[in-house]
C-alpha cells in the first residue's frame, strides 16, 4: 500500500510530461525565396493550399510564422534578436554569428542542401580566371553571405586584392532582384549567386557559369541556444518534420517543381517562373542524404572550420570560436519505416 502514493505520483508526472509534449507551440521560421530553401518554399505553398505539412506533425493548435529574408546576415540578426526561433541559412552567416557570440548562442540543427552556388560572368568579356577580374565588378547577394565570402575567397586565392570596399576588383553586395538588373545593364561584370538566380542569369541574360561549387554546404537549419531553451521540443519536432518533407520532395520531383514554382511566385509577387527554368535549377541543388551521425558531424566540422577561415581571411570576421558547441544540438535523422 505504501507504494501506491509513489505509483500515483509517477503516473501524474508522466501525464504532465505528455501534456507538455503535446502543448501547442508557436514557431517563427526564417527562410529565403531561393531553391536551396525549397523545403521552406514548399511548406509555405502547402500552407496556402490548406494542406500545411508541418502543422500536421506538430501538437494540435500549434502555429508557424514564416519570415522571408534576402540573405543570411539579415536572418542571423533576426535570430540573435529573438525575432525568429530557427532559420534556413547559409554556412558563412552562421559561422559569423557563432564567432560574434563567442560560441555561446548559435546552434546548428541540420544540414539541408549543397550546390546551386555559382559565379556567372557576362559573355564576351574574356573572364576566365581571377586575374581577369582586375578592375572588374562582381555582384553578390549581401555582404558577408555565403556567396559574398565565396567571391572574395576565390579572387583572393587567385592573387587579386579585394577589400571590403574597393581593391583590385570590386565586390558589390546587393539584393538578388537588383543584381539581375545590374547584370542585365552591364553595371556588374559577373555575379556570384544561388539558384534560381544562377539559371536566370544564364538563360535570360546570356551569362556563362565560370565557377560552380557543387559540394559546398549552401543551406542549414540553425537556431539559438536561447530559442532552444524556450522551445526545444517544438524546434526539434519541426526539424524532424523537415526531414520527412525532404524525403517526400525527393520521391516526387514533379510535385516538388509545382510547389516551388507556385511558392516562388507568391513570395516574390511575380509571374510564376517557367518549369524549363526551375527544373534545371533544382537539378543543381543537392538536398542532403542520410548519413551516419559521426560522419555528419565530421563533415560539418570540416566545412565550418573552412568557412571560419574564409571569413577571417576576407576581412569580414575578427575573432575565433570553437566549432564543437555549434554542432552540439544537431537533431538526429529519423529512420523511415521499413528500413
Amino acid at each position: 500500500m505504501r507504494a501506491l502514493p509513489y505509483i500515483i505520483a509517477c503516473l501524474l508526472a508522466s501525464a504532465v510530461a505528455r501534456a507538455a509534449d503535446e502543448a501547442p507551440v508557436v514557431l517563427r521560421v526564417g527562410f529565403f525565396p531561393n531553391l536551396p530553401h525549397a523545403p521552406a518554399l514548399v511548406a509555405r505553398q502547402l500552407e496556402r493550399e490548406g494542406a500545411d505539412w508541418h502543422l500536421a506533425r506538430l501538437p494540435k493548435g500549434s502555429r508557424i510564422e514564416w519570415r522571408s529574408f534576402n540573405a543570411g546576415p539579415s536572418a542571423m540578426e533576426a535570430l540573435l534578436a529573438g525575432a525568429v526561433d530557427l532559420t534556413y541559412v547559409g554556412q558563412s552567416p552562421v559561422i559569423n554569428a557563432h564567432v560574434r557570440t563567442k560560441g555561446a548562442d548559435i546552434r546548428l540543427l541540420a544540414p539541408v542542401a549543397r550546390g546551386g552556388n555559382a559565379l556567372v560572368v557576362r559573355p564576351g568579356l574574356g573572364l576566365k580566371s581571377p586575374k581577369d577580374f582586375l578592375g572588374r565588378r562582381v555582384g553578390t547577394p549581401q555582404l558577408g553571405n555565403t556567396q559574398d565570402v565565396d567571391a572574395r575567397s576565390w579572387l583572393r586565392e587567385g592573387g587579386v586584392r579585394v577589400k571590403l570596399s574597393g581593391g583590385e576588383a570590386q565586390v558589390i553586395p546587393v539584393a538578388n532582384a537588383e543584381l539581375m538588373l545590374l547584370f542585365a545593364r552591364g553595371d556588374v561584370d559577373a555575379a556570384w549567386t544561388v539558384e534560381p538566380w544562377v539559371t536566370r542569369l544564364t538563360s535570360e541574360f546570356g551569362g556563362e557559369i565560370l565557377v560552380e561549387k557543387k559540394d559546398t554546404i549552401i543551406t542549414v537549419l540553425a537556431s539559438s541556444k536561447s530559442a532552444l531553451a524556450k522551445n526545444g521540443k517544438g524546434i526539434e519536432a519541426f526539424v524532424r518534420s523537415h526531414y520527412a518533407l525532404r524525403d517526400r520532395l525527393l520521391a516526387d520531383r514533379a510535385w516538388q517543381e509545382r510547389l516551388v514554382i507556385a511558392g516562388l511566385a507568391a513570395e516574390t509577387r511575380s509571374t510564376p517562373p517557367k518549369a524549363t527554368l526551375i527544373g534545371p535549377a533544382l537539378g543543381r541543388v543537392i538536398f542532403d542524404a542520410r548519413e551516419d551521425d559521426e560522419a555528419r558531424k565530421t563533415r560539418l566540422t570540416v566545412a565550418f572550420t573552412q568557412a571560419l577561415k574564409d571569413s577571417k581571411d576576407s576581412g569580414l570576421l575578427n575573432g575565433d570560436a570553437p566549432i564543437a558547441p555549434l554542432l552540439e544540438s544537431l537533431v538526429a535523422e529519423p529512420v523511415p519505416s521499413g528500413k
